[in-house]
């Protein structure tokens, strides 16, 4: 407060001063005139009693009311310092809140930004600028934000602003929008799903902007999507698992008269071939069973305790034959000793199914890669595999150098009877029945893939304990 008041007197002080001393000189010059030509003295430089007199009077009369001045100008001085102290509290304070408001809206996940009513940008926040692409929000100031990242529909037509809800609430001052089933686009022109707000600023009951809140709903579209496939996969899989019993009990009856049958055309020396045929038929029928009750995961299990690497290394040694000669299989192990408890002859045939998929996925050829990892699974990464909990996890992938899985394709692959494979050469079981194996088993299983570059599906199982192992990276 001192050094303000300092700041704001010494000015004064130093110029009535400087004035003091002026009007000191032009009185003691014109009463010199005066002097001179009333004859009083006989000339301007003449040092006299009158003289000396007369500028000692001045010197009193000025002196006193140069004092007087400073004594006005010292409180004046002091009020104005108040007042900019005052002016530089409220003004730091306006700071503060304007940077505690700023640190706040862009410490957000949801992107903030406010329109005028011609719907140009007068303030966003840095998750705003972010989700559309951009670096800073001052980039964002002054753009017709319709124009700008809400000007096409998800299938690129046009969005006029006419027929924007948030643009009709400003212009027509009607309530506050919630929408949850449009596309913003990006600076590089991709869009993506949101759901935002509009809500009018409004100024003496007038309309005079917007705010705009929105989020990114793309990774909640894809969590709905694969909470509604696993509904849809429980469904089928209960169907599945009461017509496969159902079905099954139909299957004895048949097998079970036709063994009676087939044990009375022996006993009187009449073969009759077609009772073998109904007997075959039985057995794929029950085998056609087996794979329905494992998709619906009410097949009886056996587990066990094991080691999937040394599991892994056996079944290959079976597996090889499997394959053509233009098919090279590779194995790549960790180091580490996965040990799982789980039916170790489901695992193997889950292994084989695997792997019979790959190589007819190659007519002309490739590389089979049988790996194992270990691998850990977060909080945060659960999400994002269906049905996955936190935990260790041991895996086993089956990767192939084939023809890839088409992105609609890709949906449907583990669904019951579903299969790309021609009349007479496919169940469409094999991937379902991995499926619900494993889902028995408390894992899950997960496809990869480039149409033309291959696939990966990977079959995670719940780690129970792990040791290092001696290297055994080559089959």
């Amino acid at each position: 407060m001192f050094t303000l008041f300092l700041g704001r007197f010494l000015p004064l002080a130093l110029f009535t001063l400087l004035a003091g001393g002026a009007i000191f000189l032009l009185e003691r010059s014109s009463h010199l005139d005066l002097l001179y030509k009333f004859g009083k003295i006989q000339s301007i430089e003449e040092q006299s009693p009158l003289t000396i007199a007369l500028e000692q009077h001045q010197i009193i009369t000025i002196s006193a009311v140069t004092l007087l001045a400073l004594v006005v100008a010292a409180p004046i001085a002091w009020f104005r310092a108040a007042r900019q102290r005052q002016d530089m509290i409220v003004e730091h304070q306006n700071r503060e809140n304007l940077r505690s408001i700023k640190l706040l809206l862009d410490s957000t996940i949801e992107g903030i930004y406010g329109t005028d009513e011609a719907g140009h940008c007068i303030l966003a926040n840095r998750s705003c600028a972010n989700l559309l692409g951009y670096t800073h929000p001052e980039q964002l100031l002054g753009k017709e934000m319709h124009r700008l990242m809400h000007h096409s529909h998800a299938d690129g037509s046009p969005y006029p602003a006419s027929a924007c809800r948030a643009h009709q609430m400003v212009s027509t001052g009607s309530a506050p929008v919630l929408v949850t089933d449009e596309v913003f686009w990006r600076q590089d022109g991709s869009c993506f799903p949101v759901s935002y707000s509009a809500h009018p600023i409004q100024e003496n009951g007038q309309n005079i902007g917007m705010v705009c809140t929105f989020v990114d709903i793309s990774e909640r579209r894809l969590l709905e999507d694969q909470l509604r496939h696993a509904q849809k996969m429980e469904a089928v899989g209960q169907l599945a698992g009461g017509i496969a019993h159902d079905f099954n009990n139909i299957l004895q009856i048949i097998s079970g008269n036709t063994q009676i049958l087939q044990f009375d055309s022996e006993q009187s020396n009449q073969k009759q071939p077609q009772l073998l045929e109904i007997l075959k038929a039985v057995e794929r029928g029950t085998a056609l069973t087996r794979s329905m009750l494992a998709f619906s995961r009410k097949q009886t299990i056996h587990p066990v305790t094991f080691e999937l690497n040394q599991m892994v290394k056996d079944s290959l040694l079976l597996a090889q034959k499997l394959l053509s000669k233009n098919i090279t299989l590779q194995l790549e192990q960790t180091e580490t000793a996965l040990v799982i408890t789980a039916d170790e002859i489901l695992l193997q045939q889950v292994l084989f199914n695997l792997i019979t998929n790959a190589r007819d996925a190659m007519p002309n050829g490739g590389t089979i890669t049988v790996a194992t990892v270990e691998q850990v699974i977060d909080e945060s990464t659960a999400g994002s595999a269906q049905g996955a909990l936190p935990g260790t996890y041991a895996v086993l992938k089956v990767r192939d150098t084939g023809q890839g899985i088409p992105e609609e394709i890709r949906q449907k692959i583990f669904e019951p009877f579903f299969t790309t494979k021609g009349v007479g050469k496919g169940t469409g079981l094999g991937l379902s029945m991995i499926y619900g194996t494993i889902k028995q088993h408390g894992g899950f299983v997960l496809a990869e893939s480039t149409e033309g570059q291959g696939s990966c599906f990977s079959v995670f199982l719940p780690a129970i304990s792990a040791s290092i192992l001696p290297n055994q990276h080559t089959y």
